[in-house]
């Protein structure tokens, strides 16, 4: 009898510490939340032409070199933009960040990037946010 009764106190103590151990684990499990409004889409061809190539960006995100891109080599080839009404895109002429910057603000369309001086000049994009 106080056998049984001491294999049911170790059972319950062990079954309480996998109990935290649990715990622990799902506290260091980072949240992370998408926010649907936080995107921008690049177009390879000028007026968003979704007939060739294009990509849509989930913010927020920093890509230091558009050499392979999803997939593709998108540096010097991004022709027009669109930007989410949650999001702040910041587009380089130059990879990690550097040469001439351009800052497109929420709901921005630009149908020709040559309009800012930028038509096939994108190599590092920074697409933040919120407010």
């Amino acid at each position: 009898m106080m056998g049984e009764l001491m294999r049911h106190v170790v059972m319950m103590a062990g079954f309480m510490g996998m109990g935290l151990g649990l715990a622990y684990a799902a506290a260091d499990l980072e949240i992370k939340t998408i926010d649907k409004a936080c995107y921008a889409e690049i177009f390879e061809d000028s007026d968003f032409d979704k007939d060739d190539p294009h990509v849509r960006i989930q913010g927020p995100a920093q890509i230091t070199n558009l050499t392979d891109y999803s997939g593709r080599n998108w540096n010097n080839e991004i022709e027009s933009i669109i930007v989410g009404p949650n999001a702040t895109m910041r587009v380089y002429s130059d990879k990690d960040f550097k040469g001439i910057e351009v800052i497109l603000p929420a709901n921005k369309r630009v149908a020709e990037l040559s309009v800012v001086n930028m038509s096939d000049e994108i190599e590092s994009i920074k697409l933040t946010c919120g407010g």
